[in-house]
């Protein structure tokens, strides 16, 4: 049974015709009518019946009536109910972001957040390939990629600037030394750019920036690595690389709801308020 076809019941009932219904309802009074018909083809009854000076109701349509009205008013309190919950911050909200970005700045500047909405459920999912935000696979993402579809809200937060690093000490030349970089099916700018610098391919592959980190730091190699992971590294000389944009995404219709906007604003100020570590 169609929900819709109840308040036009309900209305009619009230109202006691069809015209006003649709008045109130805003529609048409044919639209009203077929709501009404097809309301009585589901139940297998009379309603009304149509009388000079209105639509009256049937003995079924005002047994109907009574449980008409605990319907709507039960549809109302869920209503309320979720709207309150929404606006005192509360369930769940699933952010995408790059592995390192999370575990370095984000993470650790959301202490203060979580305490100022104690009920926000946050789900933090890392990786390094895109979440549909369109399949529900998150609410909001940080991406180094700006999407090229889709209905999303996409605002550029910063950027991250990157450079060629060694192990503290390590003096060998660019040319001898082995390369750290991306496993060939990762499809991001950081991939492109050790090959075009080096014009040599990386001799150690990895699928994640903690690993080529470690790497580096072990003195297997020289790889690109953004500026806020070179802490204790030597910095080769090369051409400049092009900092990364940084993209906060999220569905189109999300950001009006109260909690993941807070979300999404929070990630926003503490991307911004770290452009000076990211852009070292």
């Amino acid at each position: 049974m169609n929900i819709e076809n109840i308040y036009f019941f309900t209305a009619v009932i009230r109202h006691g015709s069809l015209s006003k219904a649709a008045s109130k309802l805003g529609v048409s009074p044919q639209t009203v009518g077929r709501k009404i018909a097809k309301l009585e083809y589901e139940l297998g009854t009379n309603l009304f019946i149509k009388h000079p000076t209105g639509y009256q109701p049937t003995t079924d349509g005002l047994s109907f009536y009574k449980d008409a009205e605990t319907v709507e008013k039960t549809l109302e309190s869920l209503q309320a109910n979720f709207k309150s919950q929404q606006n005192k911050f509360e369930g769940v909200v699933r952010v995408a972001l790059p592995e390192m970005l999370a575990i370095q700045i984000v993470i650790p500047q959301l202490q203060s957040f979580i305490k100022q909405y104690p009920k926000l459920e946050l789900q933090i999912v890392t990786g390094i390939f895109n979440v549909g935000i369109a399949r529900g696979d998150a609410d909001i993402a940080l991406r180094l990629k700006r999407p090229e579809q889709g209905a999303l809200t996409v605002r550029k937060v910063g950027s991250m600037s990157s450079g060629m690093f060694v192990s503290k000490g390590q003096n060998i030349g660019l040319d001898k030394v082995p390369l750290i970089g991306w496993d060939n099916h990762i499809d991001l700018p950081a991939a492109k750019w050790l090959t075009k610098i080096t014009k040599r391919s990386p001799s150690l592959r990895f699928n994640t920036l903690a690993t080529q980190e470690a790497a580096i730091r072990s003195g297997l190699g020289a790889g690109i690595l953004p500026h806020f992971l070179s802490d204790g590294l030597t910095e080769v000389e090369i051409s400049s690389i092009k900092p990364e944009s940084l993209w906060l995404v999220s569905h189109a219709s999300e950001t009006t709801t109260p909690r993941i906007r807070a979300v999404y604003d929070e990630i926003a100020n503490i991307i911004s308020a770290n452009q000076n570590r990211l852009n070292a």
